[in-house]
């Protein structure tokens, strides 16, 4: 049995849209506009990520998944067209693996509610808050078009329960540090993190040194960064990986469920039971972690 895909992270698919050649199943096309310094323009929200992009000279929104779940639900045809399998992304392994995405003209965005992106670079409204791009930075504006929190990031996340993600230049060499905000602007997590995905809820995983980790919507270390990945928590628990070795951490931080013994292992549903593969084995077992 073939094991379930961990899906990228934010920076795997902006590597990944920075150097399209090669990597699109069919959309050969396909060109990233950028801001000032050459990175790609997008928007992140729970579980997906947009970025604006050319295709045939005309705008599109390509909308990319940072979690299975996301994934499957897009191809309900809330991000456009869904092309299962499109765009080839690396793990951090070197490995690689191709992935779903979701196409929609730019115009069509607008049509559905969402104001048309200006030259300037004005995202989707969430909570009350859009991204604004100003002169290559990012910051948020109302809906009354009042500047909330000045341009000031390298690049800036859609709000979700009151937090965003944002990203600042790293100070040596090339790259961008990625922490956590709240709609005063203020400094939850600081931009410290080679990357970081904010769950839309409580919990931002990040990575720094290829070391993972999880904290709180507080900015309180949950999972201690010594893991080479870690899940989102799904019913108290979350799936981490260290090596070729899969097992479970509590919302302690504590791992449970036997520890790093598994080839593979799925989310926790909500009975407290969840699928894992033994190594050696083909097919899954169920274990209970409550």
């Amino acid at each position: 049995m073939t094991a379930k895909k961990i899906f990228p992270t934010v920076g795997g698919y902006i590597e990944a849209i920075a150097n399209p050649q090669g990597r699109f199943a069919s959309l050969a096309e396909v060109r990233a506009l950028t801001d000032n310094e050459g990175m790609p323009l997008y928007v992140s929200g729970t579980g997906r990520v947009t970025f604006r992009v050319e295709l045939d000279r005309e705008p599109y929104r390509l909308t990319c998944f940072t979690s299975a779940a996301a994934g499957e639900a897009a191809a309900s045809g809330e991000y456009g067209d869904f092309l299962p399998d499109e765009i080839y992304v690396y793990s951090d392994e070197g490995q690689g693996n191709y992935y779903p995405v979701a196409l929609r003209p730019a115009a069509a965005s607008a049509a559905a509610g969402a104001p048309a992106v200006t030259e300037d670079g004005n995202g989707e409204f969430s909570e009350g808050l859009r991204v604004i791009v100003r002169r290559g930075r990012f910051g948020y504006a109302d809906e009354n078009g009042h500047i909330v929190i000045a341009p000031r990031y390298t690049w800036a996340g859609d709000f979700t329960e009151g937090r965003a993600a944002v990203g600042v230049a790293a100070p040596v060499g090339e790259g961008m540090l990625m922490g956590l905000i709240d709609r005063d602007g203020r400094t939850v997590i600081p931009p410290e993190y080679d990357d970081l995905s904010w769950d839309g809820s409580r919990y931002a995983t990040v990575d720094k040194g290829g070391l993972h980790g999880c904290l709180d919507r507080t900015g309180r270390v949950v999972v201690p960064l010594e893991y080479d990945w870690v899940g989102e928590f799904s019913h108290g628990y979350a799936v981490v990986r260290r090596g070729k070795r899969f097992g479970y951490v509590d919302e302690r931080g504590s791992l449970t469920g036997g520890g790093l013994v598994y080839a593979d292992a799925r989310s926790v549903s909500a009975d407290g039971t969840a699928e894992v593969l033994w190594p050696e084995n083909d097919d899954y077992t169920r274990i209970r972690l409550s």
